[in-house]
């Protein structure tokens, strides 16, 4: 079957809210010490048959948008590959030079995938996990290979 991918709908806010409790442990996520609640941000869903194959979020701002979810429920499938699109394409026809995104210092899979999409590690923010989870114990203290969860590196790819 092969995968649609189209903008989130009202009507997919139940299904949007489990797949961030699934993914993420809840909807609400930790952004510079606030909490932004993704399943009510704008973004697009991978669809396969009449099931979610991927989703990802995004955060609009004046001058630059940031992906504050991505997934894809199928690994190396390409369909977070084809959600990352339908967001560049929207951000190049709105004239949005750029695009962001942020990640725990464990997740090499998101370093590995952004980098080879065009993004440019920008900055490194020590210590910005551990103080998130003083908000939010749930973030865990031990992620990807076993590695130490602290800090959040942020990329960025101009449009």
């Amino acid at each position: 079957m092969s995968v649609e991918i189209r903008q989130i709908q009202d009507e997919d806010h139940v299904a949007v809210r489990q797949l961030l409790v699934e993914r993420w442990t809840g909807p609400e996520i930790m952004l510079d010490d606030q909490t932004v609640d993704a399943s009510r941000l704008p973004g697009y869903v991978a669809v396969v048959g009449d099931e979610f194959a991927g989703l990802v979020t995004v955060i609009k701002r004046e001058g630059e948008w940031e992906i504050l979810t991505l997934d894809s429920l199928n690994r190396w499938a390409g369909t977070g590959t084809l959600l990352l699109d339908a967001v560049v394409k929207e951000a190049r026809e709105t004239d949005v030079p750029r695009l962001t995104v942020r990640t725990s210092n464990d997740n090499l899979d998101a370093f590995r995938f952004y980098q080879r999409r065009g993004f440019r590690m920008e900055r490194v923010a020590q210590g910005v996990i551990d103080r998130e989870r003083e908000q939010k114990p749930e973030i865990p203290v031990r992620g990807d290979h076993g590695i130490p969860i602290h800090d959040e590196v942020l990329f960025a790819r101009a449009l």
